[in-house]
């Protein structure tokens, strides 16, 4: 992978960990983290979209809870 590929990946798996982080601590709703997280520069580069944004949160809002019980 070129190093600029590989900048622009981190950069979105950052952005949206930010993101995630922001919902889990309700910093933000549901909604505005949906449409925060589509809107990252390159979020493709993280095989997120429009079809999947609703189950990566999901996901990872479940992995919190069962990390809680």
């Amino acid at each position: 992978m070129s190093k600029t590929k590989s900048y622009y990946w981190d950069q979105a798996e950052k952005q949206v960990d930010e993101i995630i982080t922001n919902l889990k601590n309700k910093v933000i709703d549901y909604a505005t983290a949906r449409t925060n997280i589509l809107n990252v520069d390159a979020v493709c580069l993280v095989d997120i979209d429009e079809d999947n944004v609703d189950m990566v949160i999901e996901n990872e809002l479940a992995s919190v809870e069962t990390r809680r019980d």
